[in-house]
C-alpha cells in the first residue's frame, strides 16, 4: 500500500529540498519544451537561495508535498503580478514528480496553496497535461497570452470559484 502525500507549508530549512523537487520537475516536464540548455544553465544553488529568501519574505505562500520523507511536489501561490488582474491570487507554481502523476498529489498542492480562493496562473499552450488538469479544476482560459523570456507562448487561465470536493 502506498502512503499518501502529506502537504504541508515550506520554511526556510525546506528551502533546497524545495529547489531539488521543482528542478526535477522542470526537467520531466518541460524538456523537449525549453531544451537541455536552458535547463543546464540554472544554479541549483542560487536558485534555492532565491528560494529561501522567498520563503522568509513571506510575500507567497509555499506548500511541498512529501511521501517517505522525499519531497514529491511543490506549489506556490501569491498576489497577483498582472497589470489586469482577473483575480487577487496568483498560482506561480505548482508541479509533481512524474512518478507521482496522477495520485491526487497535484489537487492536495492547488487545494492547500490557493485555500479554495479564486485564483488565476500562466500555463503553456503546449503543456496540454497542465492545461487538462487546470480545466479539471475549473480553471478556463480568459483569452490573455504573453511569451516567456524565450518566448514561449503562455495562456492565462482563471478559476473564478473553487471545485466543489467530494466526499
Amino acid at each position: 500500500m502506498t502512503v499518501p502525500a502529506t502537504v504541508r507549508t515550506a520554511n526556510p530549512d525546506d528551502a533546497e529540498a524545495f529547489t531539488a523537487c521543482h528542478l526535477a520537475c522542470w526537467h520531466e516536464a518541460y524538456a523537449a519544451l525549453w531544451g537541455s540548455e536552458r535547463l543546464d544553465e540554472m544554479d541549483e544553488g542560487e536558485l534555492a537561495c532565491r528560494r529561501r529568501a522567498e520563503i522568509e519574505q513571506g510575500t507567497a505562500r509555499h506548500m511541498l508535498a512529501e511521501r517517505d520523507g522525499q519531497v514529491i511536489g511543490v506549489a506556490i501561490a501569491g498576489p497577483s503580478r498582472d497589470a489586469d488582474p482577473p483575480t487577487e491570487l496568483e498560482l506561480y507554481a505548482i508541479f509533481v514528480r512524474a512518478a507521482h502523476y496522477g495520485t491526487g498529489v497535484s489537487t492536495k498542492l492547488l487545494d492547500a496553496v490557493t485555500e479554495g480562493k479564486p485564483a488565476s496562473l500562466w500555463t503553456y499552450r503546449d503543456n496540454p497535461r497542465a492545461s487538462a488538469f487546470y480545466v479539471n479544476q475549473g480553471f478556463i482560459p480568459d483569452g490573455a497570452e504573453k511569451n516567456d523570456a524565450a518566448g514561449i507562448l503562455e495562456l492565462r487561465m482563471v478559476r473564478k470559484e473553487p471545485v466543489p470536493r467530494r466526499g
